[in-house]
């Protein structure tokens, strides 16, 4: 099975952040969120990736090149114009047409059960199966809506006049198995979303089926959902795997990371690997430090996230931010 991750997005709602890097780049833990999904993918089995790009497109190809490093083969489908899911889709159908595919979006979290996915694909039939968390607090018009059988019957603002007392109402994870039959219902060369197609096979009556698990998920959509999924990481929450070892309660340092003896370590707090910390610095509680980051003597960092190759200078006191080599942002 092939996988299409969806990596092309302008992460309007990350701005300033996405003027810098592109979404599906962003770490969480050192690890971007586009490599977690496709190592998730590839531990139960998948090894051929396309990922279609708009938005700073040399940045993710430069990190994920052909994808040997992971075990995988990744190709890539440039959109010099927005093609939305559905269009990105069409314009790889020459690599989709000949067998059922996932698409993936490369900007969410979240557990990823292929089989059992599959496994309701292959049983009830449709042309479309969507991963689905139930979630009765969401509106109808933010929902997707199953009925008891685990058909949609609602899409959004779309059908809310089928909807019934018993329709259970459900967050959609960034996840779906297609038939290679829908590719026909896409029209060419032109931007597509796909609740276009949604709304076709609803009319026609061809169905979407959904496939509902629990399980902690994040959509990094925003600078929050950002932060939030590093909190709950460092809390123990939602089962997040944070890379390197383990050295107390909340505690994450990297084996090699090179600290003055004299330096505070306050939990819950992540450590990558090539960190320098100087003398006297204090690091933590909720913090996270990137690869190669380099922390002056007496600094103070707290409740913050430093990425990949930040320096915080002698006696800074950085304080609920998000701090890069290019940038530093407050926390909202």
């Amino acid at each position: 099975m092939k996988a299409l991750v969806l990596a092309a997005g302008l992460g309007t709602r990350l701005r300033p952040i996405t003027n810098f890097i592109p979404k599906p780049l962003l770490p969480v833990f050192g690890v971007p969120i586009i490599e977690r999904n496709i190592l998730q993918l590839r531990d139960q089995g998948i090894r051929d990736f396309l990922v279609n790009l708009h938005h700073m497109p040399r940045q993710i190809v430069q990190r994920l090149k052909d994808g040997s490093s992971m075990g995988v083969r990744i190709r890539y489908s440039l959109e010099p114009t927005l093609l939305g899911t559905a269009g990105a889709m069409k314009k790889l159908e020459a690599q989709l047409k000949e067998a059922p595919f996932l698409v993936v979006n490369a900007d969410t979290f979240r557990p990823l059960p292929l089989q059992e996915l599959l496994t309701t694909h292959q049983a009830r039939g449709a042309p479309v199966t969507l991963l689905l968390q139930e979630n009765q607090e969401l509106s109808p018009e933010k929902s997707i809506t199953l009925n008891q059988a685990g058909e949609v019957v609602g899409f959004l603002d779309m059908f809310q006049d089928r909807l019934q007392d018993e329709s259970r109402r459900c967050d959609f994870l960034g996840v779906q198995i297609m038939e290679p039959e829908i590719l026909s219902m896409i029209p060419p060369e032109r931007p597509w979303e796909v609740h276009r197609l949604y709304l076709r096979l609803l009319e026609t009556g061809k169905g979407i089926v959904g496939h509902c698990q629990g399980g902690y998920w994040k959509d990094l959509g925003s600078l929050a959902a950002y932060r939030e999924i590093h909190l709950d990481g460092l809390e123990g929450r939602g089962s997040i795997g944070i890379p390197g070892e383990q050295i107390g309660p909340g505690l994450w340092v990297a084996s090699d990371a090179a600290m003055a003896p004299d330096v505070m370590l306050v939990a819950p707090l992540f450590v990558d690997s090539h960190v320098t910390v100087e003398s006297g610095a204090c690091l933590g509680p909720y913090t996270v430090v990137g690869r190669n980051c380099w922390i002056g003597s007496g600094a103070k960092v707290q409740e913050s996230i430093l990425w990949e190759e930040a320096r915080i200078q002698p006696g800074a006191l950085v304080l609920r931010r998000l701090v890069s080599p290019e940038f530093t942002q407050p926390w909202p």
